[in-house]
């Protein structure tokens, strides 16, 4: 399907303007000004929290008034993610949307369709003439993407409703639970010696991989580049002698790295062998990663302007070593009660040298359907880092949401779908981090769903959504509105 032949056209007009307001996490006051406008333009009641959360009301349309409110729940940032050659700003660049085959993607950057395009039927919901509704209360909540900081803030009076429509799903499903989830971050103070004079600099990098959602995509097994760089350093250090100056890779938590390099020091001389070995490597990671990343890349070039005088000791390169080989990465545990569905899982998320030369920080993201499988994860994660001589610190922590199957809201759901469909809906945990764990951890009462259109590769610049699943969705919430 073409854009232009889409039905839901507001949906889109609405979305390409969200496209051309910066909404980075914690940069989000251009978006809720301009909620607010909006809100104000169509007369409607509008309120912010001091968080920056922002609802506005719908009233209930004609025969709707005793009816009991239902609350449309979105998330206002964004992921900023961007292949290493673009030099997008997202603090002030507009994202470039490319329609290409039925789908809608953006221009080496993320596209932001998590979570625009909810807040985008939202809004849409709004302008739609003719629409039979109960009282609505569109909640847009801000700084979701970094540990769903705006949600936690939300104080009890702010919202009224207690039945939720969360649109913040990605494909064609009813998501009715979503694991919890908890961050480590990991400190190694770092000490220096005098590098050997005849060592030359040069900078290791691993790119081309394909990344994406460290929740939704770990089951991929997709290729790491913090630990595919961590193996590109050790097969150096086993054949040559090495120095390590600095490492950095990764950008977000909830994002499984596609990039990473390290400032490394060796004799000029070992240099053609070195590359010799990295050849070797790649050939070998390509067959390892061949179903997920096509494109791996690793390369050594002499560093600009490193004149190599410093190196870190050789006791904290090999801890550093060892333990960034040891965190583990990817699937840890699969669900006993949902078949094909990961129960337990860590991103090995981001390892970066600290602007004051003396600092390597790590940082892990730990998800998990089951409270005891992310406590035993985490623990296992903060012994690693304490055996290296690290410091460790836990942070970010939320709940599961647990599945009720027997939700009145979800029930009414799969009705509506059938009916439209001729087909039972499919019905899923998530394995990532949704608002309704936190919501439904502040009011028990709430009865919520949570579904969208198919977005692939979020949490990446080769995030795409497809045109007609918008198409499907919108469509199902003007059918599902008028019923409730």
């Amino acid at each position: 399907m073409e854009l232009s032949n889409a039905k839901a056209q507001t949906v889109w007009s609405i979305f390409s303007h969200l496209c051309r307001i910066p909404r980075p996490s914690r940069q989000e006051e251009q978006v809720c000004q301009w909620l607010g406008r909006f809100a104000r333009d169509n007369k409607l009641d509008y309120r912010e929290d001091a968080a920056g959360n922002v609802v506005m009301e719908l009233p209930a349309t004609e025969g709707y008034e005793d009816s009991p409110c239902v609350i449309i729940q979105n998330h206002t940032d964004m992921v900023c993610e961007k292949t290493p050659e673009s030099d997008h700003d997202f603090s002030k660049d507009a994202i470039t949307m490319v329609e290409k085959d039925g789908w809608v993607y953006a221009d080496n950057t993320t596209l932001g369709a998590d979570n625009g395009l909810g807040i985008s039927m939202a809004m849409a919901l709004v302008l739609e003439k003719g629409l039979a509704h109960p009282r609505l209360e569109l909640l847009f909540t801000v700084d979701e993407e970094t540990g769903l900081n705006g949600v936690n803030s939300l104080e009890r009076d702010f919202i009224t409703g207690r039945r939720l429509i969360n649109l913040d799903t990605e494909h064609d499903v009813f998501i009715v639970g979503c694991a919890g989830g908890e961050q480590t971050d990991i400190e190694m103070e770092l000490e220096w010696q005098r590098a050997p004079a005849s060592f030359g600099c040069y900078v290791l990098k691993v790119s081309g991989l394909a990344g994406g959602h460290s929740g939704i995509s770990i089951h991929e097994q997709r290729a790491n580049a913090i630990a595919l760089l961590t193996r590109a350093v050790c097969a150096l250090k086993d054949r040559f002698e090495l120095g390590i100056v600095r490492i950095q890779g990764g950008t977000a938590h909830n994002a499984i790295p596609r990039d990473g390099q390290a400032t490394i020091c060796f004799d000029p001389s070992d240099l053609d062998q070195a590359r010799q070995t990295l050849d070797k490597l790649v050939v070998l990671l390509s067959r390892e990663f061949s179903a997920t990343d096509l494109d791996i890349k690793i390369e050594l070039d002499v560093a600009d302007g490193c004149q190599c005088e410093q190196m870190w000791l050789k006791t904290v390169s090999e801890r550093v070593v060892n333990l960034l080989t040891a965190v583990p990465h990817g699937v840890y545990r699969n669900s006993l009660e949902f078949d094909s569905m990961v129960e337990t899982s860590n991103n090995l998320a981001v390892v970066e040298t600290l602007s004051d030369q003396n600092t390597l920080r790590i940082t892990t993201s730990q998800r998990s359907s089951l409270e005891s499988s992310l406590q035993s994860l985490t623990g296992k994660i903060n012994a690693l880092a304490r055996l290296a001589g690290a410091r460790v610190q836990n942070s970010g922590k939320y709940p599961a949401w647990e599945p009720r199957m027997d939700s009145p809201l979800l029930g009414h759901c799969r009705n509506i779908y059938a009916q439209l469909y001729g087909e039972e809906p499919r019905v899923e945990n998530i394995h990532a981090g949704l608002e309704c764990s936190i919501i439904g951890s502040m009011f028990e009462d709430m009865d919520m769903v949570s579904f969208g259109p198919t977005i692939d590769n979020a949490h990446s610049p080769r995030e795409r959504v497809n045109i007609q699943s918008v198409d499907k969705v919108w469509g199902f919430l003007l059918e599902l509105l008028p019923t409730l």
